[in-house]
Parts: structure tokens; sequence; C-alpha cells
């Protein structure tokens, strides 16, 4: 589903990714782990292009959207249209909500559909209802995003995202912007997705949600992989340095995790 080879990223002259190859397979979830800086966030944004990577491969359903050597042209080619609509295919869920602050909770989840996709607003309204349903928040329909809790916001967010039928979602640390007693909520809405086969690539601090829900983890440290394969492996018998002193919070983490995964 999502296919990326070689991909570099620089600021100036602090490089963010150095050479990243990661394969995200449909109906997999692919969390990405590291430490603030390491390059997580600003590689989940050059998977749909809000950030232009400075070269590297990235396909997406066998579709190259970015294809560019070192100082070269992009041999994709894309133009901005299909950039659009690649982004309908793609969803993202960000770690500050961005609703719109104008618009009633329906009003965001529509907005997508009528202006991207050009959707009547019966079978809009009728899908973006269903998707408020799915994530809890259909009674919450009319009310305005700041009535809501962080929380709320965030499931409104992901119900958002849904309603553009997207192959693949993306969610940068979608818990981190909540306090503790409201990231169950929003774990919870993941988890559902998840089991449901949806593909996900989830940009995460919570190793609990890694270690449980995860079919791959990703470790990340200043730039590069350090580490990849199936949760239980990275995250309880890592072998690196960097990754062992990251999962030391593991256990607290993983046992808030559990009667989420119960339910």
């Amino acid at each position: 589903m999502v296919s990326i080879r070689n991909l570099s990223k620089s600021y100036g002259p602090l490089k963010v990714l150095r050479d990243i190859d990661v394969d995200v397979h449909e109906g997999e979830v692919v969390a990405l782990l590291g430490s603030s800086g390491s390059g997580k966030t600003t590689l989940l944004r050059c998977v749909n292009l809000l950030e232009n990577p400075d070269c590297g491969r990235i396909e997406i359903s066998g579709q190259a959207i970015f294809n560019q050597s070192a100082g070269g042209d992009d041999k994709a080619g894309i133009k901005q249209k299909q950039v659009n609509t690649l982004r309908s295919r793609v969803g993202m869920v960000f770690q500050h909500f961005n609703l719109f602050p104008h618009m009633t909770v329906l009003g965001n989840v529509m907005e997508g559909p009528r202006i991207v996709l050009k959707e009547d607003d019966a079978s809009n309204r009728k899908r973006a209802m269903e998707y408020l349903e799915k994530v809890g928040m259909a009674d919450f329909a009319d009310r305005m995003p700041h009535r809501l809790s962080g929380g709320q916001k965030q499931r409104v967010s992901i119900a958002r995202a849904l309603n553009m039928r997207p192959e693949v979602m993306l969610f940068d640390e979608p818990t981190s912007a909540l306090d503790p007693e409201l990231v169950g909520e929003v774990l919870s809405t993941m988890i559902t997705l998840a089991k449901e086969g949806m593909t996900m690539l989830v940009v995460t601090h919570e190793l609990g949600f890694a270690l449980e829900v995860a079919d791959r983890v990703v470790f990340l440290d200043q730039g590069t992989i350090e580490a990849e394969g199936p949760p239980a492996d990275v995250l309880l018998h890592p072998t690196n340095e960097r990754v062992q002193s990251f999962v030391n919070r593991f256990h607290a983490t993983a046992e808030l995790m559990r009667p989420l995964l119960q339910d």
C-alpha cells in the first residue's frame, strides 16, 4: 500500500531523514517510534507530500507520487491536482486536531467530500453521520468545536479523515495533546479501525498500543531506522541500546492498554 525507498530530507544543514526504506502492506498497522526529533513526523508528512523530500521514491498503491535522485528532478512529476487526489486517498489525523472552528462537528466531517470530491449534500451528510456514529460522536453533530473536549475533537478529526474513504490512514501522535484521562477514548477508536483492517501508519509514544495493536514497529533515531520488526521482538527484546532506553517506560502504558483491548 505504501512503499518508501531511499528517502532523505534536510532543513538546511540539518539532516532529518537519511535513506529511509519502509513498506506498509494493505491492512497492516505500522507504528513509528522514536524520541522527539528522530524524524517520525517528517516521514509521515512526506508520505502525503505535506513535506517535499530531497530525494527518494514514494509509492501509494503502486503509483509513484515522488521519485527523485539526489539533485535531480522529480521523475514522478505529478501536478498539484494529482497531489490533491492523492491526499483524498491518504487520510491524516494531526496532533492538534485542526478542526475548522467556525463549523459544527457535522460541517467539519462533510467539508472534505463537499470541496474535494464534489459530493452532493444528502449522501455526504448520511455517510458523515455514519462515521460520527462509528467514533461515538453522532450526538455532538451540531456542536461547535470549542465546546468539545480534546478527546472528542480528535475523534471528530478521525471521522473527518474517514469520510474521504482513504486507502491509508496516517496518525501523527494523535494522543500527545490530550489529558491522560482522554487518551483511552481515542486509542479505542483506533483499535476498532485496526480490527476492521484499516491500513495505518501511526507515529506514537503509546508503547502499549504499538505492542498490542501494531503488526510491525519501526524505530527511528536521528533520521535513520535503528530497529524494525514485530512489536514483541523490538519492544520486549531490544538489542539496540537506543531502543532499550526508549522502551524502559513500556510496562505502565501496556497495562493501560489491556482493558481497552478486552472490550
